[in-house]
Parts: C-alpha cells; structure tokens; sequence
C-alpha cells in the first residue's frame, strides 16, 4: 500500500516497519546502558546467578565468570547490530524516491553494503559510548578489550547477514544490485 503526498512514494509497510524497528533498537540500547549502570557487585551477582543456573542446567562447570561475560558481550552487540540493521534497511525502502538508490554520491556499491556499513559503525559507537560511560559508575570500569569484544559479535552479525543475504538471492535466482 502506497500513500502519493508531495510527489513521494511512500510504503506504509516499510513505514511502520522502520517504526519499529527504531523502537526496538532504542529500547535494546536503554537496556544496555541499563545494565551497564548497574555497581560492580549487582553486576557480579547477576553474573554470577547466571554461572549458576549454567552449571544447573549442564550438570558440571562448562566456563567461568570470566569467559561468561564476555560471550554475553558478543551476544548483546550481535542482538543490537540485526536491530540497527533492520532499523536502517526499512528506513532506506520506505520511499524508492528518497532512498540511497537516488543519492548522487555513490559511497558503497549497494544498498546491503551500505546497511552493513551503517549498522556497522552505529554499534561500535554505541559500544564506545557505554565502555566509556562504565568508568563512571562504581565498581566497574569501561574497556578497550571490551570494546574488541563487542566488535567480535558485531562483525559476526553483519557476516552472517551478509550471508544470509547473498543465499537468499541465490535462491530466487537474482544477483545483488551494484551501483555503477
């Protein structure tokens, strides 16, 4: 369904979808800062329950505190890298005649690589900001190996959608759309 207002086309299901999805990623990003607000010892204890009902659920010690917080910063930036990139997809396909596709300036050579570009420095800027606003609440401390580490899952993330992207267009026996 198009609405025709000021000459522009606008797709009310990538509309909507733009609007949520910008909702999503907001509130991911609250919940981290949410967590990263917390004092070193809520933190610790959080992660600590969480050791516990690992090791309750597999019967033995499977990692340590360590290496558990550190996965669950992979798992975090990955979840937040899908968020922005579906944020900045829908927001690109809402109006064909205000999209990238129209932009004299070529700085990428599609539309996927410029999502995964994007979403690719909206996450490491959020990672930055929250390891910097770490050294300000008690008991914890912001890092650059934390920062790395969430660049892991966030570049993780934008490979397999990457992935995923190029089969899915294999199997609709399409290529990707290159800018000249």
């Amino acid at each position: 369904m198009n609405l025709n207002k000021d000459k522009r086309d606008i797709n009310l299901a990538y509309l909507v979808g733009a609007v949520i999805s910008w909702i999503l990623l907001g509130s991911w990003i609250a919940f981290l800062f949410f967590l990263s607000s917390e004092d070193g010892t809520a933190s610790g204890m959080r992660s600590t329950k969480a050791l516990e009902y690992i090791e309750l659920l597999f019967g033995k010690e499977i990692m340590t505190e360590y290496v558990l917080r550190k996965v669950v910063h992979v798992i975090e930036y990955m979840i937040l890298t899908v968020l922005s990139f579906n944020a900045i997809r829908f927001t690109n396909l809402i109006s064909e005649t205000t999209s990238y596709a129209e932009s004299p300036v070529k700085l990428v050579k599609s539309d996927n690589e410029m999502y995964i570009l994007i979403s690719m420095w909206l996450s490491l800027l959020t990672a930055s900001v929250d390891e910097y606003h770490q050294l300000f609440v008690t008991g914890r401390d912001g890092s650059i190996r934390d920062v790395l580490i969430d660049a892991i899952g966030i570049v993780t993330m934008l490979l397999i959608i990457r992935i995923v992207f190029t089969i899915n267009l294999a199997r609709k026996g399409r290529k990707e759309y290159r800018y000249e």
